[in-house]
């Protein structure tokens, strides 16, 4: 049986692989990164006639250096991947190196049935929608 990743916010992974180590999938609703070394799954739509939402997967680790662009970005997929295979990557990724956060951007999903590709549910946590 495999064991959901704990998420903050609305939305959770809730069909992960199993021993994931305490990995965090959290939502992210703007551009904004708030942890020191994470994975970002990026998701946008294939093309305007086909509902299939692709993904690719980056390392962010920020950069002691304060002059300049505050992170490091590093490619973790090669190419886009369909969504559900790229979060796999990602948590794959994320337990072989020792991540502990993996930011959704969720500007990428516009319809419900675009959510459930990535088998996200709601969770009633008492918090408003960012949306």
């Amino acid at each position: 049986m495999s064991k959901p990743i704990h998420a903050v916010d609305q939305e959770m992974f809730s069909d992960q692989p199993s021993d994931t180590g305490g990995i965090q999938l959290v939502p992210r609703y703007t551009d904004d990164i708030g942890h020191p070394n994470c994975l970002v799954v990026a998701p946008f739509r294939k093309s305007a006639q086909t509902p299939t939402i692709m993904a690719t997967v980056e390392h962010y680790r920020e950069k002691l250096d304060p002059k300049g662009f505050p992170w490091t970005i590093l490619p973790v997929t090669e190419e886009a991947l369909v969504l559900k295979a790229a979060v796999e990557a990602a948590v794959k990724y994320a337990e072989d190196n020792d991540i502990r956060v993996i930011f959704l951007n969720q500007n990428g999903f516009s319809t419900t049935a675009e959510r459930q590709q990535t088998d996200t549910k709601a969770l009633n946590t008492g918090v408003p929608s960012a949306r």
